[in-house]
């Protein structure tokens, strides 16, 4: 057997190794000064000698005594608590030894073999982790006969050094992952799969670097791969669902959340954070899956229900418009379920979504039976809502607002005029609400109210130019469209609906401050005027009377001055009607002076 100090050079390339700055915190603490091995001895297959295996391990164990922040357990301890489980070592399997490394505490346990060939011996030897069953990467290799057990302790040892830096790489990499370095992290990573390219562990510690680097495509690259070599690793399958979140994967980011779940089916807890991730990806109908799967399984569960109800009315809409109207389905199923479950305790914000989902549906009868329990128990209940949440003012002006939404769908804008009044009282800063409250006023035939509402949507900082095509698009489509259409018979045209477009075009363009905006409506207002003259001079043809022409001739008048606010705006089209007006104006003129002189 050879001395220590023959043994020194044999450990020159781990002393070099370690030869790095100090370890961050969390390695010191895994560390907690020397690495334990346990080592067995290799084993043997005939012919080759049974004491080369055993000559191997003791040299090792040897070695171990002079390699910097490692140490051997004693083969006399080991041979212990081997007699104590009534094992014999020359027979023992991989997991048996494992298990022993698990149950003294090592750190890594060295097993192996040796197998005669036509080159000599060949041996394999393998360090693991007992905890995880992590392989540090080491070469198989020959030696000429089995007396050559220093040789081929030499060799082991020299894999050895690198072995060590390929953990160490990795502990760095884990630690600089854990305090949220991704630069360096990614570096230690790839310093390890330098040194073993197949190490499942550094490719899912840099796949977690790269989650924080945000560098998604490059975290699902090395995720993926850990997750196909293991579909039971549950920390690489959540992180992979994760990140294929963040690149819009939602389908893939689906399947893996459901295989993670797989492993803790009934953690409600665990199941509304991943959908609470998933939305905040922006993957809402794959939260909605997820959340449904779990109500299946816990159909009583009222915090599932609650965080379902709200999914899945975000999911089916964008913008108040319903976009999938199974998502609003199932919103409403959630909210019916809520209702069953609480009874008279049920909370206004089931209420509330309830109303919001049955209206969206179209089912208004039930949207408005909800918004009134809604408000029931909004009004019975002490108004002191906890910290974060809405206050009984916000709660009552938001169901309010809903009713006021519902019966606009149901063409009753006095209605809604009435129920966001209602709630502007309870919330005067309710988001959009003197800007929605103006367009109801509009739809009900209130001018004047329509105007004020907007002048104050306005003052609130709403943007005057939306308010301004608001005015003008309801007023076209409502009152003016018709209108323009049979301008080719005078006689059709309703002059008071005309003279009501106009009234709100001129009120659209006091709010208009683009010029296209701007110039859009003065051509209209102009075209209106036009429109009115045309009709007042269509019904007067044959009489040629007084009054009619005066009032022709005042409408007429009004079009060049709108015209010059027109801008570039339709320019073929105001040049007929300037060349109509030219001829209109003379008329006019000439039928005052024949008849009103009479």
């Amino acid at each position: 057997m050879r001395s220590t100090r023959n043994i020194l050079s044999w450990v020159a390339a781990g002393v070099a190794v370690l030869s790095i700055p100090a370890a961050p915190r969390a390695l010191d603490a895994q560390t907690g000064g020397n690495f334990t091995v346990l080592v067995a001895p290799v084993a043997v297959t005939e012919p080759v000698d049974r004491r080369f295996g055993e000559r191997i391990a003791e040299e090792i164990r040897e070695a171990l005594e002079i390699f910097p922040g490692y140490i051997a357990i004693e083969r006399d301890d080991a041979r212990d608590l081997i007699d104590q489980y009534d094992l014999d070592e020359r027979t023992m399997s991989p997991i048996e030894w494992q298990q022993l490394a698990m149950q003294m505490s090592a750190n890594l346990v060295m097993r192996g073999t040796a197998v005669q060939t036509d080159e000599g011996v060949e041996v394999s030897i393998t360090f693991t982790e007992p905890g995880t069953g992590d392989e540090l990467p080491m070469r198989a290799f020959a030696v000429a006969d089995d007396d050559s057990h220093e040789e081929a302790a030499q060799a082991i040892m020299e894999q050895f050094g690198s072995a060590v830096e390929y953990l160490r790489s990795l502990a760095f990499c884990a630690d600089y992952v854990g305090s949220e370095q991704p630069s360096e992290a990614i570096g230690q990573c790839n310093a390890a799969l330098a040194l073993s390219p197949e190490s499942q562990r550094a490719h899912y510690w840099r796949g977690r670097a790269y989650m924080l680097d945000e560098s998604w495509g490059s975290a699902a690259a090395d995720l993926q791969r850990v997750v196909n070599e293991d579909q039971s690793n549950t920390d690489a399958l959540e992180a992979l669902a994760f990140t294929y979140a963040q690149l819009g994967e939602g389908t893939r980011s689906l399947q893996y959340y459901q295989q993670y779940l797989d492993f803790y089916p009934d953690r409600v807890d665990i199941r509304m954070r991943i959908a609470y991730d998933l939305t905040q990806a922006g993957s809402w109908g794959e939260a909605v899956q997820l959340l449904q799967d779990g109500v299946e399984r816990a159909p009583d569960n009222e915090e599932l229900l609650e965080y379902l109800a709200g999914a899945a009315l975000q999911a089916g809409q964008t913008g108040g418009e319903v976009t999938d109207p199974d998502m609003i389905r199932a919103a409403v199923e959630a909210s019916d379920q809520l209702v069953s479950l609480q009874g008279d305790a049920v909370s206004p914000t089931t209420l509330s979504n309830a109303t919001n989902a049955y209206m969206l549906i179209e089912e208004f009868d039930n949207a408005l039976a909800f918004s009134d329990r809604a408000l029931q128990a909004i009004s019975g209940s002490d108004g002191a809502n906890g910290e974060g949440e809405m206050s009984q003012e916000e709660l009552l002006a938001q169901v309010h607002g809903s009713r006021a939404r519902i019966y606009d769908r149901m063409d009753d804008p006095a209605s809604g005029v009435a129920e966001l009044e209602l709630a502007l009282q309870y919330n005067p800063d309710l988001d959009n609400g003197h800007r929605q409250l103006g367009m109801l006023k509009l739809k009900a035939g209130d001018g004047e109210g329509a105007v004020e509402a907007f002048r104050t949507a306005v003052a609130d900082g709403a943007d005057p130019d939306q308010i301004a095509n608001a005015i003008f698009g309801q007023a076209h489509a409502t009152h003016f469209q018709a209108q323009s259409q049979v301008m080719s018979n005078p006689t059709a045209i309703d002059v008071g609906e005309v003279v009501t477009a106009v009234e709100f075009f001129t009120a659209a363009a006091e709010f208009a401050q683009m010029p296209q905006t701007s110039e859009q409506i003065y051509f209209f207002i102009a075209f209106g005027y036009y429109l009115i003259g045309s009709a007042y001079d269509g019904r007067n043809e044959a009489d040629e009377a007084c009054g009619p022409a005066r009032n022709a001739l005042g409408a007429f008048q009004n079009v060049a001055p709108h015209l010059a606010q027109a801008g570039s705006y339709q320019a073929a089209s105001q040049q007929q009607i300037r060349d109509a007006i030219d001829v209109q104006l003379y008329r006019q003129e000439q039928i005052i002076e024949a008849s009103c002189s009479r």
